[in-house]
């Protein structure tokens, strides 16, 4: 499943669906031979807290350009999210240095203890199943590295800051092959850390029971 937060204040639906993380999602089965589900989803961030955490998914999408504007219950549902239920927040700035300060805003309220840091390009996130030589990006709105929020040895949050959606959609926004095929592996690659960090968690729980 490819889930996206819907959140007040933005453009939380920004190249929502067909033409963009639908492909994405199609390039994740191809890519790694996981079933996947024949279209991607949203879902408000409240009912994330519906989800038992052996039952939860793995990791949510964020994007936009524009403000994000959270409840202090929804801090709370996010922080539940991530650190009780094993989740892991995939964030992409998809068009504006605001949007970029308006999500590591939003993470300090989430994770106050949890400074962000570069993930490097030799992490494991980078690495499996395809080493990524260099970060992709359509434009650096964000800077030109990706941001990630460490917790319990594992991330549980990675920030890209430029734009993978536009080089998911149809035309892959102009840019050139090696770019929109950099960003289909580098989004392959946090779907699949995401679900193998959560079926690790799960197995440790099957085991301590």
């Amino acid at each position: 499943r490819f889930i996206r937060l819907e959140y007040s204040g933005g453009d939380w639906d920004r190249n929502f669906g067909i033409g963009a993380d639908q492909n994405m999602l199609i390039e994740y089965g191809i890519r790694t031979q996981h079933r996947v589900a024949d279209k991607t989803e949203s879902r408000r961030i409240g009912q994330l807290k519906s989800f038992p955490p052996e039952k939860s998914p793995p990791l949510v999408f964020m994007t936009g350009q524009k403000n994000i504007s959270l409840s202090s219950s929804e801090l709370k549902i996010l922080r539940d999210y991530l650190l009780r239920k094993h989740g892991m927040i995939f964030a992409d700035n998809c068009g504006s240095r605001h949007f970029h300060n308006q999500f590591l805003s939003m993470m300090a309220r989430v994770l106050p203890d949890v400074r962000p840091t570069p993930v490097p390009l030799d992490d494991v996130i980078h690495r499996v199943p395809s080493p990524i030589p260099f970060l992709p990006y359509v434009a650096p709105h964000g800077g030109k590295e990706a941001l990630g929020w460490w917790k319990d040895g594992r991330w549980v949050c990675y920030y890209h800051p430029g734009d993978l959606g536009d080089a998911w959609s149809d035309d892959h926004s102009g840019v050139k092959p090696e770019i929109w095929e950099a960003c289909y592996q580098l989004g392959t690659n946090i779907i699949f850390y995401a679900h193998a960090e959560y079926s690790k968690w799960l197995d440790a729980e099957e085991k301590d029971r």
